[in-house]
């Protein structure tokens, strides 16, 4: 019965999987969408939409949210018309699940001929890929595109009604400037309360026709933006110690330290030492770089116990810090040798860094065809709150220690880029341990 009452709705039904291919449909939907009876399940629901329509349907399925409602205006390729079509998520647990509710074509209400530029000019606001709000002088919406209302919500910009309370206020002062004086709105960004960024501009009001607000998102730009400020501003930092330290090294060479023997070599040491560590601050964020480009990184047979003995032989040893290694002889892994000596010596260092007293252990073992790789520490540990962050670029969960987050960082992209995996355990006061894990491989002697 139920089923019978779902065929006899005026709207289209739908339900969606993940992936946006139809499920459930109901008689009004396969009617709108040209299909006949079950024909329309098992096909995406973009393939009975206007082709210059689907790229604005997979936009709302991709921004729709737990709880949220987007509405689009689409053209259907079995009519030609516009109709009004509702995406929301729905409750539960299980794989997630899409309703999809489709307007029948409404007959629109007549009105005087008007030229085919006009129309023309209406339809591009209509479908411009940014948000298109057009006001009258009282402050009535005239028109709001799908963009609007997935932006602002339906009720914000209702046609006829007042624009909406929910509009930021800068943006509510932006429209009435717009309104009230006879001159275009130059482009201006503005940052919205829920951390979303928007670039604004407008046509002012002539004679009877509305003025045209234009609100385009640019959120994704300002993120790229300030991350793009941090790796410079942080790169720079990381690249600043080991220059000063050669810069002060070659300083006390200078002024007469060559001709002593023993503080040469001292000196010499000291160079080489931050020589080192600069080479693998360059090679670490140009290994960033590639890896998000796409670039594959070649795998080769690595034996990991001459590698982990000479982790520590270049590791800057501290004073009440152990350094303890711990691999059988012959136990290797299928690894980018220069990602893999990357990604460890940023674990170690990290470890280093962050244990003032106790022990600093680097291990290998071999379990179900897999290479286990741990670096673990006695240092403060991470609180709770911000062990799944301590991957991100530049993120530091303590402020001690000279570095400035792009160790770990560095380790995590590099074991991704040779297909392994990465993770962190870590008690507050009990210390932190990482591990790699990779394809094993036997060394045959």
């Amino acid at each position: 019965m139920l089923r019978g009452l779902v065929d006899e709705a005026n709207d289209g039904l739908i339900v969606l999987d993940e992936d946006g291919i139809v499920l459930v449909a109901n008689t009004a939907a396969a009617t709108m969408l040209g299909r006949g009876g079950s024909g329309l399940v098992g096909k995406p629901l973009g393939a009975g939409v206007a082709g210059s329509d689907r790229r604005l349907l997979r936009e709302g399925l991709r921004r729709l949210g737990a709880g949220e409602r987007v509405l689009l205006d689409l053209r259907l390729l079995h009519g030609g018309g516009s109709s009004t079509v509702s995406l929301r998520v729905l409750p539960g647990a299980g794989p997630r699940r899409i309703a999809v509710a489709i307007s029948p074509e409404r007959p629109a209400a007549p009105t005087p001929p008007r030229p085919r530029t006009t129309e023309r000019v209406d339809s591009l606001l209509l479908r411009l890929p940014y948000a298109v709000v057009g006001l009258h002088r009282d402050f009535r919406v005239a028109f709001a595109n799908a963009h609007a209302r997935s932006l602002f919500g339906p009720g914000a910009v209702r046609i006829g009604a007042v624009l909406g309370s929910s509009v930021s206020p800068e943006l509510r002062a932006l429209a009435k400037r717009l309104v009230a004086v006879p001159e275009p709105l130059a482009p201006i960004e503005l940052a919205l309360e829920d951390d979303r960024a928007v670039r604004v501009s407008g046509l002012a009001p002539s004679a009877e026709e509305p003025a045209v607000l234009f609100i385009e998102d640019v959120s994704d730009r300002h993120r790229h933006d300030r991350v793009m400020h941090e790796f410079l501003r942080n790169a720079a930092h990381q690249l600043r110690t080991p220059v000063a330290g050669i810069t002060a090294a070659v300083e006390m060479l200078q002024s007469g330290a060559k001709e002593r023997p023993a503080e040469r070599d001292r000196f010499l040491a000291h160079v080489e030492r931050h020589a080192g560590r600069l080479t693998r601050v360059a090679r670490g964020v140009l290994l960033l770089s590639r890896a998000q480009d796409g670039e594959p990184a070649p795998v080769d047979f690595v034996e990991l116990r001459p590698l982990l003995d000479r982790l520590v032989d270049e590791s800057e040893q501290r004073d009440g810090v152990t350094l303890l290694t711990d691999c059988p002889f012959g136990l290797a892994a299928i690894a980018a040798p220069d990602l893999l000596h990357e990604a460890l010596a940023a674990l170690l260092d990290n470890a280093l860094t962050h244990t003032s007293e106790g022990e600093v252990r680097i291990s290998a073992t071999q379990t179900n065809g897999r290479v286990v790789l741990t670096v673990s520490d006695q240092g403060p540990g991470i609180p709770p709150e911000l062990v799944d962050r301590v991957f991100e670029p530049f993120f530091r969960a303590t402020t001690s220690g000279d570095g400035y987050g792009l160790g770990l960082a560095i380790a995590a992209q590099a074991v991704e880029t040779m297909g392994g995996e990465i993770d962190v355990s870590s008690s507050v006061g009990a210390g932190t341990s990482f591990t790699v894990k990779l394809p094993s491989a036997t060394v045959v002697t």
